[in-house]
């Protein structure tokens, strides 16, 4: 707890220098899992709103990019989900430095290393050509119907007040936050995508079988 008058502590993190890849073993697992992190700066970066709708663009169901293109397109993947600040909770709820993560379920048939060059390809195609009118459309208009769907309960509205206060000590800030997801454009999905989703600033973690786990994974 922060108390009154006292200077917030920084708490800015910068990007990882390198790839960093840890491998588990799981005796209780039955196929394996991938989870894989980038560091973002945190919900006061200019880009943050832009990073929300860069991870539901990439994981935000079964019209996401790597849902279609993974799961069902190249059949590496049986399930895959994140985005930023998942799985701890919505985008709209950090103020620092958090993660965009991604997980999933991969086919015994395959191995971490190519589901990763899987995800790099997906990700690279945002940095190079942006995401198209009609699908960042989509999108936006999910996001915004998501936030306005969890203020519609009085408990829901109320945290989310108290949050905006205490990050900006501003509650009515909230309301100009539908409109920033609104303006976020193609260009500043590539932006994100270049600047943050890169080899250097991940992290993976690839939990397998113990029986499967003596198989290098690269």
């Amino acid at each position: 707890m922060i108390l009154a008058g006292a200077a917030r502590p920084d708490v800015r993190e910068g990007p990882n220098a390198a790839e960093r890849w840890l491998q588990q073993e799981d005796a209780l697992a039955q196929v394996p899992g991938l989870a894989v992190g980038f560091k973002l700066p945190g919900g006061r970066d200019r880009d943050h709103v832009a990073a929300a709708v860069l991870g539901e663009v990439l994981a935000g169901g079964a019209a996401s990019r790597l849902y279609l293109g993974l799961v069902k397109g190249q059949e590496l993947l049986l399930q895959v989900e994140g985005g930023a600040n998942w799985p701890l909770g919505s985008p709209w709820q950090v103020e620092g430095p958090t993660l965009m993560t991604f997980f999933a379920l991969y086919k015994p048939t395959t191995d971490a290393r190519r589901v990763v060059t899987a995800l790099e390809e997906v990700v690279g195609r945002i940095a190079r050509e942006g995401v198209p009118d009609d699908e960042l459309a989509r999108v936006r208009t999910k996001l915004e119907s998501d936030l306005y769907s969890s203020w519609e309960q009085p408990m829901g509205r109320a945290d989310a007040l108290a949050v905006a206060q205490l990050f900006t000590g501003d509650a009515a800030s909230l309301n100009s936050l539908p409109a920033r997801i609104r303006a976020v454009s193609s260009d500043d999905l590539r932006r994100v995508a270049s600047t943050f989703l890169t080899a250097a600033n991940r992290t993976v973690v690839d939990r397998r079988p113990a029986a499967a786990a003596a198989t290098p994974a690269r």
